[in-house]
């Protein structure tokens, strides 16, 4: 079995911790580590993620503007979505720091489709 070294359970964490920068740094100075890889490819998903979806929020609640009810429900949605990143965000440290291959069943499949290992 591949023991994972210290500086591989670094970059992984360095990875996830700042979510799309983070990946993109892993893979270029660890590109043959696949457990960096597998955690640098989750974390530019996660990155996308957020991005996409702060961005449809936004808009929408841009779009609400003068209607309160909907920009109030829109913002709702901002800030569950935010705490749900949250979660997510910490799940995926814990999960690092315990040396697993975490995952996610969405985060996961976009990740797949990206290359990740």
């Amino acid at each position: 079995m591949y023991q994972i070294d210290n500086e591989e359970h670094t970059w992984a964490l360095i990875a996830w911790i700042i979510p799309l920068v983070g990946g993109i740094l892993g893979i270029i100075i660890k590109p043959n580590s696949n457990y960096v890889k597998h955690w640098s490819y989750l974390s530019i998903t996660f990155g996308l993620v957020i991005i996409v979806i702060d961005v449809i929020l936004g808009i929408l609640s841009l779009a609400t503007f003068f209607v309160p009810f909907l920009f109030i429900i829109f913002k709702i949605i901002g800030y569950l979505f935010d705490i749900a990143f949250l979660v997510i965000w910490i799940i995926g440290i814990l999960r690092e720091r315990a040396m697993l291959y975490w995952k996610p069943p969405v985060l996961y499949d976009f990740a797949k489709m990206m290359g990740a290992p």
